[in-house]
């Protein structure tokens, strides 16, 4: 089979995924990046882009920001706009798979069964993020890339 044929065969199939996710009401959430020093990535980020800091998840060796856009810190905590996470890694070798999408979705299960049925794997079971009331899912896509999606706690 031709490369053209094939990309546009994983095209197909991954409008196909996001199709079926959206029925399950997925929406991107965020994208990650990882870096070694996420406090001056964060800072580059902010920089550049004029992102503001919207939560921090600090832990013993483990820090994870995330930012978004907005006119100050409260607009960006109030924005709707899917985030950008900068999350502790080893080392800055390109061949880390840390940055991944990340989907917001409403139904877990749904989202896992649509998934499935379009060709994605499963890296595990959902789980709960300790105890927040938080799933995350982790899949890898016909082509290899890591995806993440989170169910909010319902309210």
């Amino acid at each position: 089979m031709r490369t053209s044929t094939k990309r546009a065969l994983l095209g197909a199939g991954v409008a196909l995924l996001l199709m079926s996710t959206a029925q399950a009401g997925a929406t991107l959430f965020a994208s990650r990046v990882g870096a070694v020093d996420v406090a001056a990535t964060a800072k580059f980020y902010q920089a550049a882009f004029g992102l503001k800091e919207v939560n921090r998840i600090q832990m013993p060796n483990f820090l994870e920001i995330m930012l978004n856009f907005g006119d100050s810190v409260d607009a960006a905590k109030q924005s709707a706009n899917a985030q950008v996470v900068i999350m502790q890694r080893a080392s800055d070798d390109p061949k880390d798979v840390m940055p991944h999408l990340i989907f917001g979705v409403t139904d877990m299960a749904a989202t896992v069964a649509a998934v499935k049925a379009a060709g994605g794997k499963m890296d595990g079971e959902p789980r709960e993020f300790g105890k927040t009331g938080i799933i995350i899912g982790m899949f890898t896509d016909p082509a290899g890339n890591h995806v993440e999606l989170i169910q909010q706690p319902k309210r």
